[in-house]
């Protein structure tokens, strides 16, 4: 089910290398590596990780392969520059196939994924806002399924308003077992360390 909450944006081009103009028609994506430039209006896909998952039009699905690297210039992307191409920023980010299917201009992209990096420390100022509840909740499953008893998780000071959203997301979590703010040592009230319960623990009641 799509949540309403994550980034979405929109095809606004499809151009294959060495073509000046960009594809009218749809365009069909085949399972491996991305093989045309799609240009995306309204999601942020150099600053999303590798292995974050984005889904193009109603069926086709692509994995982030790489970091993002330099745009081009001029109306024809030369050889070897195929993947997502950021409209705000120019950004090209090497992507592969990973559900086939039609992409055309005008299609709705929305992020269906994002690959978080598992240590102990979770730092969310890579990611807006609107992605912090899935960011977290995915992360604290993935710690508690590698036996981390204990995370810290960075929000920044500010204004306290990514504090506040973290805490109402780790009170709703039965995994939770406590939380609180970090010592100074370790970001003070601009992070919460969390305990988790271990997985064969039960809620108290």
């Amino acid at each position: 089910m799509e949540d309403p909450s994550w980034p979405a944006g929109r095809v606004t081009a499809v151009r294959a290398t060495g073509q000046t103009e960009p594809a009218t028609s749809p365009r069909r994506l085949e399972r491996g590596k991305l093989g045309v430039v799609i240009v995306i209006d309204g999601v942020p896909v150099s600053d999303l990780p590798v292995g974050a998952h984005l889904r193009l039009g109603p069926t086709a699905v692509v994995e982030l392969v790489a970091e993002a690297g330099g745009g081009f210039s001029g109306s024809a992307p030369p050889s070897g520059t195929e993947g997502l191409l950021e409209e705000r920023t120019h950004a090209l980010v090497p992507a592969e196939v990973i559900d086939p299917g039609e992409v055309t201009v005008g299609d709705r992209v929305l992020l269906e994924a994002v690959a978080v990096p598992l240590t102990d420390v979770l730092d969310l100022h890579s990611f807006r806002p609107e992605e912090t509840q899935q960011v977290v909740a995915a992360y604290l499953a993935e710690a508690r399924r590698a036996g981390l008893d204990e995370v810290r998780i960075v929000h920044g000071r500010g204004r306290g308003v990514q504090r506040a959203l973290v805490r109402r997301v780790l009170g709703g979590m039965p995994e939770v077992a406590a939380f609180a703010d970090a010592p100074p040592a370790r970001g003070g009230w601009g992070a919460t360390l969390v305990r988790l319960r271990r997985a064969e623990e039960s809620p108290a009641r």
